[in-house]
């Protein structure tokens, strides 16, 4: 199988998965599987995430964003 492009959780650029890098943030909306929440915006980075999801990827450029680099 192919590897196929994918999309940051961030901006939706399409980038090749080997490309996507795991958020740099302390939240982690898995851990709240089970609750009422939905959805909610990371207090870290902004996304849109679905509680009991794993935190979505992201490119190289949004995640030196998201570190404060360039």
């Amino acid at each position: 199988m192919e590897n196929l492009p994918t999309m940051c959780g961030r901006c939706f650029d399409f980038v090749e998965y080997e490309d996507l890098h795991d958020a740099p943030c302390f939240e982690k909306p898995e851990l709240l599987k089970g609750t009422t929440q939905g959805m909610y915006h990371c207090p870290d980075c902004g996304q849109m995430i679905m509680a009991g999801m794993k935190h979505p990827k992201v490119c190289k450029t949004c995640f030196n964003e998201m570190k404060g680099g360039k």
